[in-house]
C-alpha cells in the first residue's frame, strides 16, 4: 500500500483553493494578531497595517482584484513604482529611498507569512528584490551652530531650562526622539551621570554624559521642573501643566528653534548624527558608539565613521606645512568650505595685472634671462644646475668641471650649450650652497 503525500489529498486542495478567495482585509487582521502574538512592539504592528492598508487602498483604485489568491508579484511590482512616485516628507517630491526599501520589506514579511501558513501555494514574493537605497551621509551640526541654538534659549525660564535640557541631553547622548520623551525620572542618575533609556525592541542600555549636561539637567530638575500633574506620571520632562511631553510637542519645539536660531535644517534625529561624528572625533570607538546608539550591528556605524574622517580631513587642511611657513611666491590653494584660519582666496596674485592696466600704469616689465652688459652672464635654469655637480671650478671652461655621478649624455648638452653661449655654470657662490 503505498503511503499518502502530506498536502496532496483532495481535502487540502480543497483548503488551499478557499484561501484564495479570503480577503486581504481579513488576512491583514490575522497577521496583526499574529504580531500582537508575537509580542512586537506596537509600532511595527502599525508599520505593518499602514502599508498593508495602502496596498489594498491602491488595488482598489485601480480596479484589482483584493483577493489575496489574485495579487501576484507583477501587481506588486507596479505598487513599489507607486510608492516611489507618491511625495515625500519635508517637502519632498518623492519618498526618500529607505522609507521605499521599507515599505517593501512589510511587504514581503506579510506574503511569506502567507504562504508559511498555507494561505498561499506560491510565494509571490520570492523573487521580489528590496530597492536600492541612497547612502547619503548626514551633515552633523557645526559648533557655530550649536552655538546659535542655545543663545535661542533663555535657561532662566521655565521652559528655556526645560528646552536647554533637552537639547543639551540629546546632543550629548544621541537619543532618539521616542527614547527622549519615555524616560522616566528614576532612570535618569543625574550623580552618576548617565540616563538608561529603553530602546526599541525592548532593550535597555547605559549612556553616559559630561559634566556640561549634568549642569543643565540639575538646573532643569531642581528649579524648574514641575509637580507630576498625576501620581502615575513619572517621565523626566514634563510640560507647564505637569503632563507628559508628546512627540509632537518636542517637533514643534524643533521647528521653532530652526526659524528663530536661522538653521533650517535642524530636525530632533539631527542631533543623533552630531553626536556620533564628534564622539568619534573626540576619540571614541566605534564598539562604544554602536553600545550608546543601541544599534545591533556595525552597519549603522560605519557611516558615522565616514563622516568623522571626512570631517578630521577638512580639519587637518589648516596644519598645511607649505601654508604654515609662508612661503612668498606659493599660491595659496583653498575649497569651497573654509576652516579655522585657512584663507579662502584661491590666488592672492589674481587680478593684480588687470588692476594696473585699469589704472593707466604700464605694464611691468618682464625680467631678461641675459645678463647686463658688463656682468657675468647667469645660467637660465640655476635650480636644474643646482647639486648636480659635487666640485667645479671657478673658470668658465667646462673641461675642468669633475662630474660626479651626472648622467654623461645630460652633461654633454649642458656643457655644449654653456660652451656656445659662453655663459658660466655658477656666476656666484651662493648657488653651490
Amino acid at each position: 500500500m503505498t503511503p499518502k503525500r502530506k498536502g496532496t489529498t483532495g481535502e487540502d486542495m480543497g483548503k488551499k483553493d478557499r484561501t484564495k478567495e479570503v480577503d486581504l482585509s481579513t488576512l491583514i487582521t490575522y497577521f496583526e494578531i499574529h504580531n500582537r502574538s508575537e509580542q512586537k512592539s506596537p509600532k511595527t504592528v502599525l508599520w505593518y497595517n499602514e502599508v498593508l492598508g495602502m496596498l489594498g487602498d491602491w488595488l482598489a483604485k485601480e480596479g484589482r482584484s483584493t483577493k489575496v489568491g489574485a495579487i501576484s508579484e507583477l501587481d506588486q511590482r507596479r505598487f513599489i513604482l507607486h510608492l516611489q512616485a507618491r511625495p515625500g516628507l519635508r517637502g519632498r517630491e518623492a519618498a526618500s529611498t529607505h522609507t521605499v526599501a521599507n515599505r517593501v520589506r512589510a511587504l514581503k514579511a506579510f506574503f511569506t507569512w502567507l504562504h508559511q501558513r498555507r494561505y498561499l501555494r506560491e510565494n509571490p514574493v520570492a523573487e521580489l528584490r528590496v530597492p536600492r537605497t541612497d547612502e547619503l551621509l548626514p551633515e552633523p551640526l557645526t559648533p557655530e551652530e550649536i552655538q546659535r541654538l542655545f543663545a535661542c534659549l533663555n535657561a532662566d525660564t521655565a521652559l528655556g531650562a526645560r528646552n536647554h535640557a533637552i537639547l543639551s541631553l540629546m546632543l550629548d547622548t544621541g537619543l532618539r526622539l521616542n527614547e527622549l520623551t519615555s524616560l522616566p525620572e528614576e532612570d535618569v542618575h543625574l550623580e552618576q551621570r548617565y540616563v538608561k533609556p529603553m530602546g526599541k525592541g525592548g532593550k535597555e542600555r547605559l549612556i553616559p554624559f559630561g559634566l556640561g549636561c549634568q549642569k543643565s539637567l540639575a538646573h532643569y530638575y531642581h528649579f524648574f521642573r514641575p509637580q507630576p500633574a498625576l501620581p502615575h506620571v513619572s517621565r523626566f520632562f514634563l510640560a507647564i501643566d505637569g503632563r507628559p511631553m508628546a512627540k509632537s510637542a518636542i517637533n514643534s519645539l524643533f521647528v521653532r528653534l530652526a526659524a528663530r536660531s536661522g538653521v533650517e535644517r535642524l530636525h530632533p534625529h539631527l542631533l543623533r548624527h552630531t553626536y556620533a561624528t564628534y564622539f568619534l572625533l573626540n576619540g571614541g570607538d566605534v564598539f562604544s558608539l554602536q553600545q550608546n546608539l543601541g544599534h545591533t550591528s556595525l552597519e549603522m556605524v560605519r557611516r558615522y565613521v565616514h563622516i568623522a574622517s571626512r570631517t578630521a580631513v577638512v580639519k587637518n587642511q589648516s596644519y598645511s606645512p607649505m601654508d604654515r611657513m609662508g612661503l612668498k611666491g606659493v599660491r595659496s590653494n583653498s575649497h569651497a568650505f573654509s576652516t579655522e584660519g585657512f584663507p579662502r582666496h584661491i590666488y592672492p596674485n589674481a587680478g593684480f595685472r588687470r588692476k594696473r592696466q585699469q589704472k593707466g600704469a604700464p605694464p611691468p616689465a618682464r625680467a631678461s634671462r641675459r645678463a647686463a652688459p658688463g656682468a657675468a652672464p647667469i645660467w637660465p635654469c640655476p635650480r636644474l644646475m643646482r647639486g648636480a655637480y659635487p666640485a667645479e671650478s671657478r673658470s668658465s671652461s667646462t673641461s675642468q668641471m669633475e662630474m660626479g655621478s651626472f648622467p654623461s649624455a645630460r652633461a654633454k648638452a649642458i656643457m655644449s650649450t654653456t660652451s656656445r653661449l659662453g655663459l658660466r655654470l655658477w656666476p656666484d657662490s651662493s648657488l653651490r650652497r
